[in-house]
């Protein structure tokens, strides 16, 4: 466990907190959020959680997620402290955003992205880390903050989503330690599995149908991806958060090395997700080429599109990367 006095000094001496995480929030991102609002509420600090995209309806089960707001223009937050949790850089939150909190506010970025550009006044990055939840958890017990049921569902969520249900190589005896400490806290195991497992609308099964239709395999089977065009997502009413998970169907054939999901965006721009099960195979160099990152083995980027160009640029670093492993 690393060193927090300087956060907890900071947060200690803050009596108004803004709570931001990246935009299209994904488990991690919404737990740690509403895990450290309620934390700092508990300590007696006034809060407010903001991110620019709603809620997932998949996570909305979680306790106290209304309480999550959009920037509105022109409607600057009062604060003292900025915590950024869960963003590698401060371009994964949008200017929407950052145009309501006042200029020269103090800024903590909590993080554990192995590309983080440590934007914030002070930076904990911990890439060796599964998920910001689980910095979170270990800053708790330093600061001593008290850790009840609802605080420990999201955190549980944001570790849980984050490591694969604890099924991924980053996954620690330090994970499974805090999450047993959760469950000790009061989290509702088969109910918060059951709803983030067990508790896909309709439309994202389609959505899936859809997608392994056009499954591809390159790269002698090693690499597997699959495409979202704007018009199926607009045929189908998909919402933010129901194509997550997709890319670790395809991840799981055993054939496979590198999965890559491929998401038309309004706008143009392309959203690349890519997974890969050998740290030889990174897909977090694969991204930086891109100007993305992440990990080594779960990474991201934006592409200019159109989709098909975008994806042939993408897969043609990918065959690179997979013939330099059989040199």
């Amino acid at each position: 466990m690393g060193d927090f006095s300087s956060i907890i000094e900071r947060i200690d001496s803050a009596s108004r907190v803004l709570v931001l995480s990246h935009d299209r929030p994904d488990g991690d991102a919404i737990g740690s959020a509403m895990a450290a609002a309620l934390l700092l509420e508990k300590a007696g600090k006034s809060v407010v959680v903001m991110n620019n995209d709603k809620v997932p309806d998949l996570l909305a089960f979680l306790p106290q997620t209304e309480r999550i707001q959009r920037p509105v223009a022109g409607e600057m937050i009062d604060c003292e402290l900025v915590l950024v949790l869960d963003s590698a850089g401060r371009d994964r939150i949008r200017d929407a955003v950052w145009e309501v909190v006042p200029e020269g506010v103090f800024t903590i970025n909590i993080d554990h992205h192995v590309s983080n550009s440590e934007f914030a006044d002070i930076n904990y990055v911990d890439s060796d880390s599964p998920a910001t939840g689980q910095i979170l958890f270990q800053l708790a017990e330093a600061a001593g903050w008290e850790i009840d049921a609802e605080i420990a569902t999201h955190l549980y969520a944001a570790i849980s989503t984050d490591t694969g249900s604890f099924r991924y190589p980053s996954t620690t005896s330090e994970t499974m330690r805090i999450g047993g400490a959760l469950i000790d806290a009061g989290v509702d195991l088969g109910r918060t599995n059951r709803m983030l497992y067990e508790n896909y609308p309709r439309r994202r099964v389609e959505a899936m149908q859809i997608l392994l239709q056009g499954l591809r395999f390159d790269c002698d089977g090693k690499c597997a991806s699959v495409r979202l065009p704007l018009g199926v997502s607009g045929e189908l009413g998909l919402q933010l958060g129901d194509t997550e998970g997709v890319i670790d169907v395809i991840r799981a054939i055993d054939s496979v090395t590198i999965a890559v999901f491929f998401e038309e965006l309004p706008g143009g721009k392309i959203r690349v997700s890519s997974r890969s099960k050998d740290p030889a195979a990174g897909v977090g160099e694969i991204c930086a080429i891109f100007g993305g990152g992440g990990h080594t083995l779960a990474a991201g980027a934006r592409l200019p599109g159109p989709l098909e160009d975008a994806e042939e640029r993408f897969l043609s670093e990918v065959r690179r990367k997979l013939d330099s492993l059989q040199r």
